[in-house]
């Protein structure tokens, strides 16, 4: 069964060791993975992090068996002949509506993965951004407490754009309690030795911040309005040249990623789509599942009334009823098969297509953020270490002191 930790991956400061084996050997996590085993039979060994494993899926499929058992019960007492049913002129009924389920199930899908890789790439963006200003700064030499404090604001910035995401659709009570912690755990000032050196906020900031709107996004004003006040300084060339636009451009891009992945997170699909999905993913099921039970009601009706026929009695080889039971238990297997494997495949697919699109609802599909914000203030750390000692020549300045 899968796991049921929604905003699992989103929680706070809080990381989660992603080093640690699953019970498949093969599988770590949903995003650590080695494909070598999926080129072979092993791929049916699988079961953690699939749309197997999610209890949704065969909820829904033991409701549709009962609707066939159901349906099954009620054609074997009422349809005493089962030549008087036709059951293909009901099953047409389901290849129409699968041309339309699977035209509409394809584009849905393929928005889902496009919104959940545009999510992914504006996080990269903004990650990359806030590396190649660090560099910018420690290539111009300038003062450390201001270089840090400009990576900070860039750190903060995505802390908060996660918190941001995390409590999208909670109600209010809990959106400002789930926010109290947060500020709460950012007010604690680390070591200035440790890589979370970059994880706090000052009383004075916070008391700034809070009542903003958008937080992760007026971080980058004081980032911009920071980097202007060094060039006034002369820690970073002035604004008139062309190292001071590139560093500017860090900035925008940066703000321009917490855009993409806010409107990827934010802006859906829209609901009359999904429904409309949804609504036809569940009628075409349920017709799947009365088509089952018309094929189990009238094949068992078929084989019965050949068995009460011929039970006592040797039967003509030329009579031509003898192909009847024949003809039941072919029908009834190809019956079966398509009816249950239909259901399974677009209920799965649906289910897929829902998790993709809501990469900070459940587990099986986040993004991994916080692993992704741990490597950046490592790197942060480390490049700022790295900087400051350099192995073979002396660290550069451009303002001379």
């Amino acid at each position: 069964m899968a796991r049921s930790a929604p905003n699992a991956y989103t929680s706070d400061l809080d990381e989660r060791d992603y080093s640690e084996e699953s019970e498949d050997a093969q599988v770590q996590n949903s995003m650590v993975y080695n494909t070598s085993f999926l080129k072979a039979w092993g791929v049916f060994c699988v079961m953690h992090y699939t749309v197997w494993a999610r209890w949704p899926l065969w909820f829904m499929m033991l409701r549709l068996l009962l609707i066939s058992i159901v349906v099954a019960v009620i054609a074997y007492i009422c349809v005493p002949d089962p030549e008087h049913l036709d059951i293909a002129k009901f099953i047409e009924i389901t290849s129409i509506l699968n041309i339309f389920l699977g035209v509409m199930l394809s584009f849905f899908l393929k928005d889902s993965v496009e919104r959940w890789s545009s999510c992914v790439d504006g996080f990269l963006d903004l990650f990359n951004s806030i590396r190649n200003l660090g560099m910018q700064l420690h290539a111009l030499g300038c003062d450390q407490e201001r270089s840090t404090k400009v990576l900070r604001y860039g750190v903060i910035s995505s802390i908060m754009l996660i918190q941001e995401l995390k409590t999208l659709g909670m109600t209010e009570t809990d959106k400002k309690a789930t926010d109290a912690v947060i500020w709460r755990k950012l007010l604690t000032m680390p070591n200035i030795n440790t890589e979370n050196r970059f994880r706090y906020l000052t009383e004075t900031e916070q008391d700034l911040l809070q009542g903003t709107r958008d937080v992760s996004g007026q971080m980058w004003l004081w980032v911009g309005s920071l980097i202007g006040r060094m060039a006034q300084d002369g820690d970073v060339p002035p604004m008139q040249s062309p190292t001071y636009g590139r560093i500017l451009n860090l900035c925008q891009t940066a703000q321009a990623s917490l855009r993409q992945v806010r409107y990827a997170r934010c802006v859906k699909v829209p609901f009359i789509y999904v429904h409309t999905l949804a609504t036809l993913v569940h009628v075409t099921n349920g017709l799947f599942a009365v088509s089952l039970g018309l094929a189990l009601g009238t094949s068992l009706e078929g084989i019965m009334a050949y068995a009460r026929t011929y039970g006592d009695t040797t039967p003509d080889p030329k009579d031509l009823k003898l192909i009847m039971p024949v003809q039941q238990v072919q029908t009834l297997l190809i019956e079966t098969i398509k009816c249950v494997l239909a259901p399974l495949l677009y209920q799965a697919f649906f289910l897929l297509g829902c998790g993709i699109s809501s990469p900070f609802a459940n587990e099986d599909t986040a993004i991994p953020v916080n692993k992704m914000l741990t490597k950046l203030t490592s790197d942060l750390s480390d490049g700022e270490k790295l900087a400051r000692n350099p192995p073979s020549w002396e660290m550069p300045a451009f303002k001379l002191v």
